[in-house]
């Protein structure tokens, strides 16, 4: 008969008396890390797919407008649905014509952004408005027209 003795392992190789848990968990580590990274950029793109602030949603807006990607736009829209907006953020992609937005101006779930676009050394500044939509921030595309074209009865009262 046969007796085997048990060799007790050399020192730091973390499978000494008490250390087998400090081994097993060393080899689980490498797991661990990429699968907290997966979690984090998933959390990331699932909180960054709204628009949570009325400056980003018009940004993002005038952004897909001058992309040529129309049906992003219209989903970044109160309305979502273009229609009959006059914007001309699409003429924008061919041109150096660059923007900046500046922080809004926010009463409740309504914003007005204002956005400086520059080209050649000249700049004009146009208002947006942004609407709070459940929790994400769309542009108003009906609220923003009124802004840049006052209705009949507003222009005759600013005349007399």
């Amino acid at each position: 008969m046969r007796v085997r003795t048990r060799e007790r392992p050399a020192a730091g190789t973390g499978y000494e008396a008490g250390h087998g848990a400090i081994a097993s968990a060393r080899t689980s580590v490498p797991f661990v890390f990429p699968v907290l990274i997966l979690s984090l950029l998933v959390l990331a793109a699932v909180c960054g797919c709204s628009s949570s602030t009325p400056q980003r949603a018009v940004s993002d807006f005038i952004s897909a407008r001058i992309a040529g990607d129309d049906a992003r736009a219209a989903l970044l829209t109160v309305e979502e649905d273009l229609g009959d907006f006059l914007g001309g953020e699409p003429f924008l992609h061919a041109s150096a014509v660059s923007f900046e937005t500046e922080p809004p101006q926010a009463e409740g779930d309504r914003a007005v952004v204002t956005v400086s676009y520059s080209w050649d050394g000249q700049s004009v500044e146009v208002p947006y408005v942004a609407r709070k939509v459940g929790n994400k921030w769309r542009v108003a595309l009906s609220e923003t027209q009124e802004m840049w074209l006052p209705g009949p009865g507003e222009a005759d009262e600013d005349a007399g």
